[in-house]
């Protein structure tokens, strides 16, 4: 077995697992990095988590990680930071991070704690403006069973006092970090070694967000392509992992992130039309920050931590979400309402770029439960939404939880505004049949009506009949989730949440709930 090439906190090793297996059982087993614990496996309490660094277009980022759900092969070529390599060099054996948990009494068995200096620290190398909410939603997806939050409210406050004048500009905000011992030595030598080794990723139109290449060659990968069989195909394994925790030994799937082609945010041109192409390993995360993502459906960004956590939403593809075929799926959701398309490549061929591709509606995508129109030998490559529509978009999803839970029911829609008139609206519905769909009566009441912000009566009545035709046009199911009523009943009260959102200035809501 070929050894995987991964830089390990200071040092580059050739570790002998199988590409397929969970990063968490490797640290803990083959490195005896036993700092990373192993909690729920199932990426929800945060214990395991990793900071992982890889090349992306011209820079270096560093991203924590569950590693209970991260494949070993997803690192090579990267670096893989653990508490124990934070603290190398350190003058106390304690980074700012940690000592503010120290101070403020932030930790107390202390379990869930190298979790949380893992986010907070990810947190701190994200280029932005510190701010507490910031730093909370990076502890979104860390669990505390004992100390109570209150503490760890306070080292995060402490935290942003502490770095809120650190650089916007990413290379020198890790090397600020690095001179104030938040980041290891070990940084500042992975940058310098991305600059001239394989790890470099080119950037078409500098619009790409990729994932580090295998420092043995991609062109290795494509000559033996053809002859592999894996034995699945795994996008960030936030689901596979969940089922299948402890895979077989030797166990190498497809794993989709280590592909570049996989990993872009890129126009294209066709004769008819411009698409913005989402590649099917894009991470969540990238998907919500990515500028074009963001210029072709503006305000998308408000809806990122309606999905999971940060955690998850580092390493959950926006393919996988797809592919898991969930009728409750968010991202689904989303993109149906946006029109997209799914460009499916043959799995032999996948590290072409040039593979022959079949396009699929997202709408057509699903056959049954769990049931999709991919045929054998095929993998999901790219996901399409048609660029320059000028739209409005809105999500909604009701869940028991209001963050890091899966919906009972969710919705979106999307339309433009010509000539005061509502066109090419569509609607999606998730959670009321066995597979996400359109909402076509309600997207039928709403084609073509007058849309006139200012008159807050005709839009009341118009966000009725809308939501009346989607709650009537639905045959739900009762379960764990919900009952069929309340979820025809949470149809209804979601289709009038979006002409709030949309029109909140006009006094709809007054209108709608006097």
């Amino acid at each position: 077995m070929a050894l995987l090439h991964i830089k390990v906190n200071n040092a580059w090793r050739g570790l002998a697992s199988a590409e397929g297996m969970p990063v968490l059982d490797v640290a803990r087993g083959e490195l005896g990095l036993t700092s990373t614990k192993e909690g729920c496996r199932e990426g929800d309490c945060g214990a395991c988590a990793v900071l992982v660094g890889e090349q992306i277009a011209n820079t270096v980022r560093y991203r924590a990680v569950p590693s209970c759900l991260l494949a070993l092969g997803e690192l090579k070529g990267k670096h893989l930071l653990s508490l124990e390599g934070l603290i190398e060099g350190t003058e106390d054996g304690l980074t700012p991070v940690m000592r503010a948990f120290i101070e403020e009494n932030a930790s107390q068995c202390g379990f869930c704690t190298p979790g949380f200096i893992i986010a907070l620290t990810s947190w701190l190398a994200e280029p932005q403006v510190p701010d507490l909410a910031g730093a909370l939603r990076a502890v979104d997806g860390n669990l505390c069973r004992c100390t109570g939050y209150a503490a760890i409210r306070r080292a995060a406050a402490r935290l942003v006092e502490q770095f809120r004048d650190l650089p916007l500009e990413p290379i020198a905000r890790l090397k600020a970090l690095v001179s104030a011992q938040v980041l290891p030595q070990s940084v500042l030598k992975f940058i310098e070694e991305s600059k001239s080794s394989s790890l470099q990723t080119s950037v078409p139109n500098g619009a790409a967000i990729g994932t580090g290449l295998d420092m043995a060659g991609h062109d290795n990968k494509k000559a033996v392509a053809s002859t592999l069989e894996p034995a699945a195909i795994v996008g960030g394994g936030t689901d596979f992992y969940v089922r299948n925790p402890d895979p077989d030994e030797g166990f190498s799937p497809l794993l989709t992130r280590t592909i570049p082609e996989f990993a872009l945010v890129e126009y294209r041109d066709e004769p008819q039309r411009q698409w913005l192409e989402i590649g099917a390993a894009v991470t969540v995360r990238d998907f919500f920050v990515s500028p074009l993502v963001q210029r072709e459906v503006p305000g998308i960004e408000r809806f990122e931590t309606m999905f999971a956590s940060t955690l998850i939403r580092n390493l959950a593809t926006v393919g996988g979400n797809i592919v898991n075929a969930s009728p409750v799926a968010d991202i689904t959701s989303m993109l149906m309402a946006l029109g997209a398309q799914l460009v499916i490549v043959p799995e032999a061929r996948a590290y072409e770029p040039q593979a022959p591709i079949r396009l699929c509606p997202l709408e057509q995508f699903f056959l049954g439960y769990k049931k999709l129109d991919l045929r054998p030998g095929e993998v999901l490559k790219a996901i399409r939404i048609p660029a320059g529509a000028n739209r409005k978009f809105s999500f909604e999803k009701a869940s028991k939880r209001k963050n890091l839970d899966i919906a009972a029911v969710n919705t979106a829609i999307a339309f433009k505004i010509e000539e005061k008139h509502f066109k090419d609206v569509r609607i999606s519905l998730g959670g009321v049949a066995p597979v996400p769909m359109l909402g076509t009566a309600a997207m039928e009441a709403l084609e073509g009506a007058p849309c006139n912000p200012a008159d807050r009566k005709t839009l009341a009545s118009l966000a009725m009949k809308t939501a009346q035709a989607a709650s009537a046009s639905i045959s739900p199911i009762s379960d764990v989730r919900g009952s069929a009523d309340y979820r025809r009943r949470m149809v209804h009260q979601l289709m009038l949440a979006h002409f709030v959102r949309f029109f909140e200035a006009s006094g709809i809501a007054e209108e709608l709930f006097p």
